[in-house]
């Protein structure tokens, strides 16, 4: 229609779904005969006169209530379902984050300072070059921290690769549990490990240096492993967060390469 002073018949009935095709047309009462004048067909206005249109549209609107209970029951589980993805994201969230404290834990094991010999001199005055047991000490303890900190994490975990690779890691360590053993390290029924200062202290650490410095050792195939889940729960974080990334005018936005970036 061209302006609303330009309507008749015809557009009249397109509003009533109604042609008019030589008066009559198909629409929800069936084959109809239409009124030239009104639009509306002689069936139709004789059910709005003797009150069965009004019953139709009250029972319409009863069925419409019905459907907004449904919606509201609807509406319950919607809500447990984003309080559950709530709860993976920040799961996710944190299984990266521990997950990157690993690696980082892991590389500082390999860095050539932590295992220069440093000159020590007894009370006799005699001079010798020693391992710093100490620092050694330290930084195997934050290992070991951040190493269990990932394993609880990971566990909770909905994601498959998350998962897996925890499962992986967590076999490898037990796979060395004899050579962590012999460093004081053990491991738990609920696979984490605890380190004991002393027994450490009083193992070798050319033994130490070999398990966590060198190529292929024991830390540096769970720095893998690490890097492996914190890829997974970045990419998990990334979809559960691109579920609900709308900009402000309310439009969606998918995930994009820059945004995925943020998590590595």
């Amino acid at each position: 229609m061209a302006g609303i002073s330009f309507y008749n018949s015809d557009s009249i009935a397109t509003l009533f779904s109604f042609g008019n095709n030589n008066n009559k047309n198909t629409g929800i009462f069936g084959k109809q005969s239409v009124n030239a004048f009104s639009g509306i067909d002689f069936s139709t206005l004789s059910s709005i006169r003797n009150g069965s249109y009004s019953r139709l549209l009250k029972a319409y609107y009863a069925q419409a209530d019905d459907s907004s209970s449904k919606n509201s029951a609807a509406s319950i589980y919607k809500e447990d379902t984003s309080k559950d993805t709530a709860a993976q994201k920040l799961n996710a969230a944190a299984v990266r984050d521990e997950a990157s404290d690993v690696v980082d834990s892991a590389s500082a094991l390999r860095k050539d300072a932590l295992w220069e010999k440093k000159s020590v001199t007894d009370d006799q005055g005699n001079t010798t070059k020693e391992y710093d047991k100490e620092a050694i000490y330290k930084a195997i303890s934050k290992f070991v921290s951040d190493y269990n900190t990932l394993v609880e994490s990971a566990g909770k975990s909905e994601d498959n690769g998350v998962l897996r690779t925890a499962s992986s890691m967590v076999s490898y360590t037990n796979a060395n549990k004899e050579l962590l053993k012999d460093m004081g390290i053990t491991i738990g029924s609920d696979n984490k490990l605890s380190i004991d200062q002393k027994k450490f202290k009083d193992s070798s650490m050319t033994v130490a240096k070999s398990a966590f410095s060198g190529s292929g050792s024991y830390g540096q195939t769970i720095s893998k492993n690490a890097s492996s889940i914190y890829a997974s729960a970045s990419a998990q974080a990334a979809r559960l967060d691109s579920a609900t990334t709308y900009s402000n005018t309310g439009k969606y936005s998918y995930m994009t390469s820059a945004t995925f970036n943020q998590y590595l």
